[in-house]
């Protein structure tokens, strides 16, 4: 185990029964582990989430204590070492008080927290985060820990049940418990850049363009708080939508992640730990740890680029070129001049047109209309990546206008009042226009290719 700069541990070594060879001599059988689970109550009837299971010895163990309503506990035995498991199916002040005395009552040894250092220190600081600007994470060089940043918090606002709070509360409400009492927190979650990156890198190219509208816009949507007992039904049927249509991103931010959480979980030594999840990962997270996880879990690595994604682009963005030049070399000059013109003219006007119904920025419009003519000619930049650069550096939005572009977008006017939002509208709206001048052009000059 390390401890960070902020004092909290962050577990890293193999668990006890993979950390020598001779632990696992003779012993091909797994000590028999017990599960015992305080379930949600029925609709209308959530109290009855702190029922007591019908194996709970009141004399075992504190860490048996019957958690208040709001808070769901498995208990997980294995051998000498008891995993106590909590999470909370709806997010709100009542559960997160629920969280509170609960982790009072337990006291417990060792704290492990589904969340990683940066997310922490973004999530324990929320007005310097608020007020950052993305122009200054863009040069700190923090852009990818930034986006992974934000797909998980959608992800986590997506599966989640949140009623006045935000995703990470209750992670926050752990952490700070767990310093009152004197208990070391653990974190346990993988480093949350290393998630995306792997969920981004293991999807095809075709299923990447699915995962960004899929967390930029189907998973943006307001998010309604419901009760306790339909939580982990929703969250269920939604997994099973996630894995048909885009796998690989399911198990970069969920199987990976169970497995992982449950290696951290098992290496921390110490005979009992409390563990606060999130009801996305608790239930497959003490499943894992009724044998023990697979050590190999623990490790942080990222996919590198394919060969195909690093040539592709260029390579066809050369053999583009290399066909204009071609047609002009081999056609009459006066027609070659004649389609070089409408070529520049119809796709700066449509261009133009379409970033102006965003209502960008004067600048935006013009450097959008210049550039569209030559980037529709190169597949890897678009005239929607240099209008949403432009916009960006002429209003770029907050980082609170980030985080709260889900609600934002929900409106149609939101799409043009927030920063973020109008990015965005600026992106698909200037690729839409250089698309639309691209086609009228080519259809204007049906002899450029021929001759």
């Amino acid at each position: 185990m390390s401890a960070n700069a902020n004092g909290f541990i962050v577990s890293s070594e193999l668990p006890r029964s993979a950390s020598s060879a001779a632990d696992n001599v003779g012993d091909a059988t797994p000590a028999p582990a017990a599960l015992t689970t305080a379930p949600p109550g029925a609709p209308g009837a959530e109290a009855q989430a702190s029922a007591t299971p019908a194996s709970y010895d009141p004399d075992e163990s504190q860490a048996l204590a019957v958690p208040p309503p709001g808070v769901h506990r498995q208990v997980v035995r294995r051998g000498d070492r008891r995993f106590v498991i909590l999470d909370l199916p709806r997010v709100d002040e009542a559960s997160l008080n629920a969280l509170r005395a609960t982790l009072q009552d337990l006291r417990p040894q060792a704290l492990a927290v589904e969340i990683d250092a940066q997310r922490l220190e973004w999530i324990g600081d929320q007005e310097s985060w608020q007020a950052l600007n993305l122009i200054d994470v863009l040069k700190a060089k923090k852009g990818t820990l930034l986006n992974a940043y934000l797909a998980l918090r959608i992800f986590q606002k997506r599966f989640g049940s949140f009623d006045g709070t935000e995703p990470g509360d209750e992670f926050r409400v752990a952490i700070e418990e767990a310093r009152s009492s004197g208990a070391q927190p653990h974190l346990v979650d993988r480093d949350m850049t290393i998630t995306g990156l792997r969920a981004w890198r293991r999807s095809p190219v075709w299923m990447r363009l699915m995962l960004t509208l899929t967390l930029t816009f189907g998973s943006f949507r307001r998010t309604k708080a419901r009760p306790a007992s339909e939580h982990r039904d929703r969250v269920a049927r939604r997994l099973k939508r996630l894995e048909l249509s885009l796998p690989a991103a399911k198990a970069a931010f969920v199987d990976e992640r169970n497995a992982h959480i449950a290696c951290r979980i098992e290496a921390i030594d110490a005979p009992e730990v409390v563990a606060v999840l999130s009801t996305v990962h608790a239930d497959r997270v003490a499943d894992l740890l009724q044998s023990a996880p697979d050590p190999h879990a623990c490790a942080d690595t990222v996919p590198a680029k394919s060969l195909f994604s690093r040539i592709f682009p260029w390579a066809l963005s050369a053999a583009i070129i290399a066909t204009f030049i071609l047609g002009f070399a081999l056609g009459d000059p006066s027609t070659m001049r004649q389609a070089l013109l409408t070529w520049f003219v119809v796709n700066a006007i449509c261009t133009a047109l379409a970033t102006g119904a965003a209502l960008a920025h004067p600048l935006t419009i013009l450097a959008s209309a210049l550039s569209a003519p030559i980037v529709s000619l190169n597949p890897a930049v678009g005239a929607g990546m240099v209008g949403g650069l432009v916009q960006l550096l002429v209003a770029p939005p907050s980082i609170k206008e980030l985080e709260q572009v889900g609600d934002d977008i929900a409106r149609l006017k939101g799409w043009w009042q927030n920063r973020l939002a109008k990015i965005a509208l600026v992106f698909i709206l200037a690729n839409l226009g250089s698309t639309i001048g691209t086609v009228a052009a080519l259809m204007m000059f049906p002899d450029l290719f021929g001759s």
